[in-house]
């Protein structure tokens, strides 16, 4: 998935908590940030594969979420409650549509038992071997897209996202206003 989808899934998994007692500020800023963390190894990979790291498994960032909730409880820090469950949250769904729209590479579920890749569907390594900075060009976009389904889906993801972003933030205008 690229960024974009990843922040509109970010965001409409966070509105739907958005009546739970513990996404109180700053939990929608974390569960977008969040949601993009785990490809910032982009960064310092020299392929679209290679980007794959320990950011791209789960127990990293369950490990990350224990620690977090262990030192709220030591130091009775009550904003480490929104910051680490939109932590958790953001990255677990990172991991969970990065598995869904999997191309060249799965993600490691089971990560350090085993170093098995999972996807949902069959995916291409070859086209893995090239720039994570190429992604947005052709040869990679033109076979990123050759997936019908799964790129509508994320298109669709980015308007759903946006849409209610747009939505929400006009009647936030609305009310502001009165």
């Amino acid at each position: 998935m690229f960024v974009p989808s990843h922040l509109a899934s970010g965001y409409l998994l966070g509105k739907l908590f958005k009546k739970s007692p513990w996404t109180v500020y700053p939990f929608m800023p974390i569960l977008l940030f969040a949601s993009v963390l785990p490809d910032i190894d982009g960064i310092f990979s020299d392929t679209v594969a290679g980007h794959h790291s320990i950011l791209h498994t789960p127990l990293f960032w369950i490990i990350v979420f224990g620690g977090l909730t262990l030192t709220n409880m030591v130091f009775k820090n009550i904003q480490l409650k929104p910051i680490s469950l939109g932590l958790l949250l953001g990255t677990q769904l990172h991991l969970l549509t990065d598995w869904f729209t999997a191309r060249t590479v799965g993600i490691q579920w089971l990560f350090p038992f085993s170093h098995k890749d999972y996807f949902l569907y069959p995916i291409r390594p070859e086209y893995g071997q090239g720039s994570v900075w190429g992604m947005i060009q052709n040869p990679y976009f033109s076979f990123y897209m050759e997936n019908t389904c799964l790129f509508w889906i994320e298109i669709g993801v980015i308007m759903c996202g946006g849409a209610l972003f747009i939505y929400t933030w006009i009647n936030r205008k609305k009310y502001n206003n009165t």
